[in-house]
């Protein structure tokens, strides 16, 4: 079985993949919600409209009568009244083929909204292979639509039916009716069909319109593999990282601005490198990193540092050991616990000394990092 074959596509399709098809001109959209619209609200256009439409036709069909022998026998008089009747026909039909070209348009959008793709009309080498084409013949899809089309020809048929056998006795009359009359009663009947005719296909519409929706993400489903590899190429589209990269430092700014005035105390290296650390013997068995940043993220903690009245030191040989070597939430490596302990009891001792209960600290002895943690300077 092929990878790609409907049974391994169980993923639904990403944002990625559904705005490529929207862009190719893939959405869901329903021939029989556009035809059902336009029945139905063309066929009480048309409704509204009768009284004009049977006195312009009844006019209409009178004007021959009028027509005297010299008048007949002349060419430029019947083109003359020809165009005028034409002319006279298509000022009265122009606001329902207006009102009809504008109901198409918006019906063809709705749903899905308004695509613009020349793609659909482009010639492809895969509509002309006879294989695929027997494929799609006896797919899943092209089932259906043929019964959804005999269900069509079964509803609209019995409903023409049943409408004429009604309307009979009232056609059989409408030779015996004024001109007038007789039109106003047969655009009647039109205008009844069509709406009729709508309120029937808006049935199948109300079927259709979830399963074109069905069908299209059953068909843009994606293999794990896919999912996988689209996740990977986004993953390295400039745009993207750049994206990562701003919710990383997000992240990094608020974890920050939260943990920072938590810290014991803080050691930098210069401007280029800060580190918080905490010792919480209740939590770790010796000192540990709980935010550390470089450059700009290292102004950042000695800014939260400084709000919130937190020692800082300058310590750069320890300061980047413990950067280079030590994860946030990580417990500083063992070659460093004598360093630390003895930043940690000085500022004790400045605690202290700050509050009045004790003598000034001797400033810190130069402290020792083991040559396998040095970090070289940037």
């Amino acid at each position: 079985m092929s990878q790609n074959s409907a049974q391994d596509k169980t993923e639904e399709a990403s944002s990625q993949k559904l705005r490529k098809a929207r862009e190719e001109g893939q959405i869901a959209r329903s021939k029989e919600l556009s035809s059902a619209g336009l029945l139905l609200l063309g066929g009480l256009a048309m409704q509204w409209m009768v009284p004009s439409f049977g006195h312009f036709f009844a006019e209409l069909m009178k004007r021959p009568q009028r027509f005297d022998w010299q008048g007949a026998r002349d060419p430029q008089m019947m083109i003359h009244w020809t165009a005028e009747a034409l002319l006279s026909m298509l000022w009265v039909l122009l606001p329902l083929f207006g009102f009809l070209a504008l109901l198409l348009v918006l019906l063809s959008i709705v749903p899905g909204g308004m695509v613009l793709t020349w793609k659909k009309l482009l010639p492809s080498a895969e509509k002309l292979n006879p294989l695929k084409g027997l494929k799609r013949m006896l797919s899943t899809h092209s089932l259906m639509e043929l019964l959804k089309s005999v269900l069509k020809i079964l509803l609209i048929g019995s409903t023409l039916a049943l409408m004429l056998q009604h309307q009979w006795p009232l056609l059989m009359m409408m030779n015996r009716m004024p001109p007038q009359a007789a039109m106003e009663q047969a655009l009647q009947i039109l205008s009844q069909a069509f709406i009729l005719l709508g309120s029937v296909q808006m049935l199948i519409a109300v079927l259709d319109v979830p399963y074109q929706r069905w069908s299209l993400n059953k068909q843009l489903r994606m293999t794990k593999q896919e999912v996988k590899d689209e996740h990977k190429n986004s993953e390295g589209r400039p745009e993207i990282k750049a994206k990562i990269r701003q919710v990383q430092g997000m992240l990094a700014r608020a974890r920050i601005e939260q943990r920072v005035p938590q810290a014991d105390v803080i050691i930098v290296n210069t401007t280029h490198y800060a580190v918080a650390i905490k010792y919480d013997p209740e939590r770790a068995n010796a000192p540990y990193v709980i935010a550390k940043g470089v450059d700009g993220m290292a102004e950042r903690i000695r800014q939260v540092a400084k709000q919130h009245d937190k020692m800082v030191m300058s310590l750069p040989d320890l300061t980047r050991a413990i950067y280079y070597s030590t994860r946030v939430d990580q417990e500083v490596p063992a070659g460093l616990y004598t360093a630390v302990a003895y930043v940690l009891n000085h500022v004790l001792q400045l605690r202290a000394y700050a509050a009045g209960k004790g003598k000034k600290p001797t400033p810190l002895a130069p402290l020792h990092v083991p040559p396998e943690l040095r970090q070289p300077e940037r």
